[in-house]
């Protein structure tokens, strides 16, 4: 197995089963198994099930508009399947938008989350639109930083989980996964763009 296709394999490996995991909600009541979240439910259920239903759906939809076979051999569906996870992006950020003025956080993890939220939806808007437009490189590359978000619903339980083993609550750990959870994946992301055209420019 190549590098990347092991690489690939854990992403869609973990994002298959974050996504199972964010959706234990529908098999055992909320203010069980997200406590943490069950302050939402009396004002702001809307927005609640909007940002834990559809920010799943991106996640385990995010490997499949990156898988290169599924891509080539069936487009349509690749495109039907972009526009889902599109219209799950849109929805899943405006609902956490919606969810911030009750958030039980700090400040500094406010801002974090805010800034998530703004260039998630920013991003996928932009490479929606370079689809669009026929403009398929560029897609790719507004896609990829899209997708780095998204997958911060991963690396944020990366970070949470050794956090709350030593003691801390939820709400203390997003100090650190407000930020800590998408802006390594975008450093990472934009370092493998410049690498990707560097060896472009010398080829």
């Amino acid at each position: 197995m190549t590098r990347s296709r092991l690489g690939f394999g854990i992403f869609a490996a973990s994002s298959v089963l974050i996504t199972l995991l964010s959706l234990r909600f529908l098999v055992a009541p909320l203010e069980v198994v997200m406590d943490h979240m069950a302050h939402y439910l009396p004002d702001l259920p809307l927005a609640l099930y909007g940002h834990i239903l559809f920010a799943p759906l991106a996640l385990v939809l995010a490997p499949v508009q990156f898988w290169a076979g599924l891509r080539a051999a069936r487009p349509r569906l690749h495109r039907w399947t972009g526009r889902i996870y599109g219209g799950a992006v849109l929805v899943a950020a405006v609902s956490s938008l919606a969810l911030l003025p009750m958030f039980l956080g700090s400040v500094w993890a406010l801002t974090g989350f805010l800034a998530l939220a703004v260039l998630w939806l920013g991003f996928t808007a932009v490479g929606v639109a370079q689809a669009r437009q026929g403009n398929f490189a560029a897609h790719r590359v507004w896609m990829l930083r899209s997708v780095a978000l998204t997958f911060a619903a991963v690396t944020l339980r990366i970070y949470m989980a050794p956090l709350m083993a030593s003691g801390w609550t939820v709400v203390e750990t997003y100090d650190v996964t407000a930020w800590a959870s998408w802006v390594p994946n975008l450093l990472a992301v934009e370092w493998a763009l410049r690498q990707r055209a560097g060896r472009a420019v010398r080829a």
